[in-house]
């Protein structure tokens, strides 16, 4: 299968909130990227939603980040959502908290 993805995503164990009809469900992050995610959703209702906010505390930021995304693909319990709106400042935290990931790496 060819890669289609636009960046670079690096191995993490985060945890945050996505965000259907108003009604937070936790979600394990496995990989993120400065365009998306792959994730694994734990307890979530069914949904035809076409865009999720997310919000996602990152490890050294003091404040969440907040992103819309829509969902790419689904297999079983994961899940791959594509960005498609972020703050400047939200976009500035993650870019730096993926340096420092790649920098430990």
């Amino acid at each position: 299968m060819k890669e289609r993805r636009s960046s670079k995503r690096a191995r993490v164990d985060l945890l945050f909130n996505k965000f259907i009809d108003g009604y937070p469900y936790t979600c394990h992050v496995l990989d993120l990227g400065m365009g998306g995610m792959r994730v694994r959703r734990i307890n979530e209702r069914d949904t035809r939603s076409k865009r999720y906010p997310l919000e996602l505390v990152l490890p050294g930021f003091e404040d969440a980040i907040w992103i819309w995304s829509r969902p790419v693909w689904n297999q079983g319990d994961q899940q791959a959502l594509r960005f498609v709106a972020m703050d400047a400042n939200d976009r500035a935290h993650l870019a730096t908290y993926l340096g420092t990931l790649r920098k430990a790496a």
